[in-house]
């Protein structure tokens, strides 16, 4: 509202050529003069009765107002203007139809605006009138957000970290002592909930941690628009709140309310006090000794609110190094294995020179640089999903069979002592990242082939049915215990089934990760008769 009344002032008196503009604000059955651009003093910050000045006639009649003489209409009032340059006014309602404000044009000698300056000013009013109701629109969907966040918002953590300030229960007790009032309590207050987090009660008030008033029915729904102490001794006879709605409803005479305000300068909740009977509380000496315990308090929540920033950045700090000494150690073995065969390749051949056994040499070189390759590759995904948001997808539409058989041929020739059984029931095609989803099931097939047993098959599934894809990769072999499963897919997290397993560890981590790119999730059952990784994922229509 500000910027909409900070540019009808900038530009106003540009556009229509007068020597001063007033923005009026409609204020219940006032008119709130609330800014202006003139040549001389007006009225800004005033207010006056509708009735009785000619903004108030423009909204009351809805319509434009256009008086040439100020000293010749009745609607004016003349002792109001006399000390001012103005002698002609021009006034247009903000929204005719139900006005919320005026715009005013004034002239320092007689003068009838004419049409051209009353349709700009009108346009002015209308483009006010839009902005008003935006703001409106705005903050009232704000407002339903907030108030529904609130409302499922569950308030238990403030009530424990107020549970676990040790200094709270004597905080009350001193209120209580020296204010002799009956009832004391530290309490959350947000725009639509008024929560006990701890109380003292000697009167049997009846409110106890979690327990709720309606925070419209309190003082300190007040307090958190204006974030000052409100209090007074006896309701009564007290001209502010002799008449107010609490005190009546909760048959108040004295009471004490200080806002706890946080380092980050929100209101967190209020330090409050009640009593049924009169109490000297309004005074220096207890305003304060509550002043001072509701910062102590809200120095405890920032320093909780700060323990627990430090405590999940320690937590972060802790994982990454843990996540660093893990992959330079296995990095550092899983690769030197390879580059030490292809060195030793190497320096064979060049002091051999070619012989019959070279190819052979040559052929476990390749298979080296090869195992190397697929070491970088995984350390690459990994670099992907931890520092950059996950696994970037390339979808197309395939037969996804054709794609999947490609990876079991490759495996066989790679393990041709191992038996794979594929058996593919896809109808048509499939629309995924055919690399990905070949590379996630490289990897599960891979992982059966090192842990499961040597003597029995290892099968892969796949289907589709009612929009679902299904793959399982089984094999068989000694179960993994249940404590290890849900560590299967963290990275360099290696099996145990078998010792001097090589590898990074990897391959589970990163088919996790191609599994939740899809929008799907790898699932794992292991007895005594089979160990089973079975991913599942929805089609997109």
């Amino acid at each position: 509202m500000d910027e909409v009344v900070e540019t009808i002032h900038s530009t106003a008196r540009s556009l229509i050529g007068c020597e001063g503009i007033s923005i009026i604000r409609k204020d219940g059955d006032l008119c709130h003069y609330v800014d202006e651009d003139a040549v001389g003093p007006l009225w800004k910050g005033s207010k006056f009765p509708a009735t009785s000045c000619i903004s108030g006639w423009s909204m009351l009649h809805k319509q434009t107002v256009v008086v040439p003489d100020i000293a010749k209409d009745d609607r004016i009032p003349y002792d109001l203007y006399a000390e001012t340059f103005v002698r002609a006014v021009a006034m247009v309602p903000i929204r005719p139809d139900d006005p919320v404000g005026a715009i005013g044009a004034y002239w320092s000698s007689n003068y009838s605006a004419s049409q051209l300056e009353i349709e700009i000013l009108e346009a002015l009013a209308e483009a006010a009138a839009t902005a008003v109701e935006n703001i409106g629109r705005v903050a009232s969907a704000s407002n339903a957000a907030v108030k529904a966040y609130e409302e499922n918002e569950d308030f238990s953590k403030d009530i424990e970290t107020i549970a676990g300030i040790a200094a709270v229960p004597t905080i009350l007790d001193v209120v209580l002592r020296m204010t002799g009032m009956g009832f004391a309590a530290v309490a959350r207050v947000t725009e639509n909930r008024w929560i006990t987090c701890r109380s003292l009660d000697h009167v049997g008030f009846g409110l106890g941690p979690g327990d709720e008033l309606p925070v419209e029915s309190t003082l300190c729904d007040e307090i958190r628009d204006h974030r000052q102490p409100i209090v007074f001794d006896d309701a009564v006879s007290d001209p502010a709140y002799c008449d107010h709605h609490t005190p009546r409803t909760y048959g108040l005479r004295s009471y004490i309310s200080v806002p706890i305000l946080l380092s980050n300068g929100t209101m967190w909740g209020t330090l409050c006090a009640i009593s049924a009977a009169p109490a000297k509380v309004n005074n220096q000496q207890v305003l304060g000794s509550l002043t001072l315990f509701a910062e102590l308090i809200a120095h405890h929540l920032d320093a909780a609110e700060r323990l627990v920033h430090t405590q999940a950045s320690l937590d972060y700090e802790r994982e990454l190094s843990e996540l660093r000494e893990q992959f330079i150690a296995v990095l550092g073995h899983d690769l030197r294995n390879p580059l030490a065969a292809v060195d030793a390749g190497t320096s064979r051949i060049l002091k051999e020179g070619w012989t019959d056994r070279s190819p052979v040499i040559l052929k476990l070189m390749k298979a080296s640089i090869s195992r190397m390759s697929a070491l970088v590759d995984n350390v690459m995904d990994l670099a992907r999903t931890r520092l950059g948001g996950g696994v970037v997808l390339d979808l197309s539409s395939a037969d996804l069979a054709t794609t999947l058989q490609h990876v079991v041929d490759e495996l066989r020739s790679t393990h041709s002592e191992r038996e794979i059984k594929a058996s593919f029931t896809f109808a048509g095609q499939a629309t995924v990242d055919h690399s990905r989803l070949a590379q996630m099931v490289s990897n599960l097939l891979a992982n059966a082939i090192t842990h499961g047993a040597e003597d029995k098959p290892i099968c892969i599934d796949g289907r589709i049915a009612d929009g679902e894809l299904e793959l399982s990769v089984i094999n068989g072999g000694l179960p993994i215990p249940p404590e290890q499963i849900e560590k299967l897919f963290l990275p360099f997290k290696r099996g145990e089934a078998k010792p001097g397993v090589e590898g990074l560890g990897l391959g589970l981590y990163i088919a996790s990760q191609i599994a939740a790119a899809h929008g799907g999730k790898i699932h794992v059952t292991s007895d005594d008769e089979e160990t089973r990784f079975s991913f599942r994922m929805t089609l997109s229509e």
